[in-house]
């Protein structure tokens, strides 16, 4: 290998650990990950949702992206408790979008259950208030 082979690698491996770290930074800082869905930063709000229920035509509602890795592991808590649910995906569907502006949402999974949004990830909050709003449905015999 020569020198300028050589500078050519280390330069191509120094901004491919630069765009790696500015892209896990502005995921981290852009909120629309719900905080990293770890839990500690999953927030629930009191309200009165129902212009949101009326909306999608459900009574338990998500918000969320189709590539969010914690929207695919809150509607498994969905799936796994039988909740019946109606899933926006805003990044796919343009009225889900626009909704989305309207609530403002700034994270997701953002759930609608009752008179209570849960912002972001956390399934033992998601759990309580599945429960708390009698949400999840008896298995079928």
């Amino acid at each position: 290998m020569n020198f300028k082979s050589i500078l050519t690698t280390i330069l191509v491996v120094a901004l491919a650990l630069g765009l790696g770290v500015g892209a896990g930074y502005l995921v981290r800082n852009s909120g629309l990950l719900g905080n990293g869905g770890g839990g500690g930063g999953a927030v629930v709000t009191q309200g009165d949702y129902s212009s949101v229920y009326a909306n999608a035509g459900g009574e338990v509602v998500m918000y969320s992206l189709s590539t969010c890795p914690f929207c695919k592991q809150a509607r498994a808590v969905l799936e796994k408790q039988n909740v019946k649910f109606v899933e926006r995906i805003i990044d796919q569907d343009k009225d889900a979008k626009v909704e989305a502006d309207g609530l403002k949402i700034k994270s997701v999974p953002t759930l609608y259950i009752g008179d209570q949004s849960l912002q972001g990830y956390d399934e033992a909050k998601l759990v309580e208030l599945i429960n708390a709003h009698g949400k999840a449905a008896k298995p079928a015999a």
